[in-house]
């Protein structure tokens, strides 16, 4: 199948096009210039897989949780491709796509992104299976889905998986924590759960249907502090 993936969640943006068994990916780890950088990214990988708007099978993201500005930039894009072109955008949890090509480890998989302020958009799979739902939390709550008494392993992925398990194993020296330097083609893991959807005749994203945030904007939370006041 052709199609396009963009994994905007985390600090560096990915972007990415499938021509059958053919992928071309570019990631842009520059800060608030991806902005800019988005649409002539699309059309760089667009290019070099041979594909046209036309001959996309469909689209595919990380629907959240995530960057404010980063989800917001591949909604944008995506869902103007969708009206313009009459193709499916199929949305993927974020932290779901991170810890997929993980699903047969024998441990628990904790998936994670800095939410800043000592706080982590996580989720904690084990047996491929999700046993704390995608939260706006904290290192020790996720570690308490943990039974470190049996020594089991705990897998760290994510943007921010280093970050994570360093804090980790500060808390829990004993624990048995587990990250990768290199980790799979988050893009690659979209096209996969995306074709999967497809399968399973699961809808793709609605017209309104936007961003998983799991918190408030600042802006948000600004405005119900004033009206506290």
């Amino acid at each position: 199948m052709n199609a396009l993936a963009i994994d905007s969640a985390g600090p560096a943006m990915k972007v990415a096009a499938k021509n059958n068994l053919q992928t071309v990916i570019v990631e842009l780890n520059i800060g608030p210039k991806q902005s800019q950088e988005i649409l002539p990214a699309i059309d760089y990988v667009m290019e070099k897989a041979s594909l046209t708007p036309d001959s996309l099978d469909y689209l595919t993201l990380c629907k959240g949780p995530g960057t404010f500005t980063g989800l917001r930039l591949a909604f944008s894009a995506l869902k103007a491709l969708e009206l313009a072109f009459g193709k499916p955008v199929y949305g993927i949890s974020t932290l779901e796509c991170y810890a997929y090509p993980y699903k047969d480890f024998n441990g628990y998989v904790v998936s994670t992104i800095d939410a800043k302020k000592n706080q982590f958009f996580a989720a904690v799979y084990k047996n491929g299976k999700a046993i704390m739902a995608p939260k706006d939390t904290s290192i020790q709550e996720v570690a308490s889905y943990f039974d470190f008494s049996k020594n089991e392993a705990v897998l760290c992925t994510g943007p921010d998986r280093q970050y994570f398990s360093s804090l980790l194993k500060q808390n829990f020296p004993s624990a048995q924590i587990i990250c990768f330097s290199e980790e799979p083609s988050v893009c690659n893991t979209l096209f996969t759960l995306a074709e999967k959807m497809i399968e399973e005749n699961k809808a793709p994203l609605k017209d309104f249907e936007g961003p998983e945030y799991l918190r408030k904007s600042e802006a948000e939370l600004n405005l119900l502090s004033a009206k506290e006041f």
